[in-house]
């Protein structure tokens, strides 16, 4: 499963995002995949897509991909997970989503992590320490 973050999801909702064609491109690539997404990621992907048409796009992207949300078993041990994760990371000031992503994949070893975000590769790990897997090769 890939479990998509917000860089990508709002290139490929915005052809005017600089990263548009890439996230095409990787999303062809990645096309056989199940495609998941956590709520922190839509939220920040509403706030960067503020006008109508980009939000119908957003719509029409998940509904069309069959992005399914991402499951968790327990919001309460999920948040605290996420804010011991922030904490730990603070000096880097990672946000709620990037948290939510580096958990997720703590807790669920088949998900691979679409981003374009630099930190998930050279600084942020799962919170047993491991690597988070990456869904495209860093760029």
């Amino acid at each position: 499963m890939i479990l998509i973050d917000t860089t990508p999801l709002v290139a490929l909702c915005d052809a005017r995002d600089s990263r548009h064609r890439v996230a095409l491109r990787d999303l062809n690539a990645l096309a056989p995949a199940r495609l998941v997404v956590c709520e922190a990621v839509l939220m920040e992907a509403c706030f960067l897509l503020p006008r109508g048409a980009q939000r119908r796009r957003l719509r029409a992207a998940l509904d069309q991909l069959h992005v399914a949300a991402v499951s968790r078993a327990d919001d309460h041990s999920f948040w605290l997970d996420v804010l011991d994760w922030l904490a730990k990371y603070a000096d880097h000031e990672p946000d709620w989503a990037d948290g939510c992503l580096a958990v997720l994949s703590g807790r669920d070893a088949s998900l691979k992590v679409w981003t374009y975000d630099r930190e998930f590769r050279t600084t942020w790990r799962r919170p047993d320490g491991t690597a988070i897997p990456m869904a495209v090769s860093g760029r």
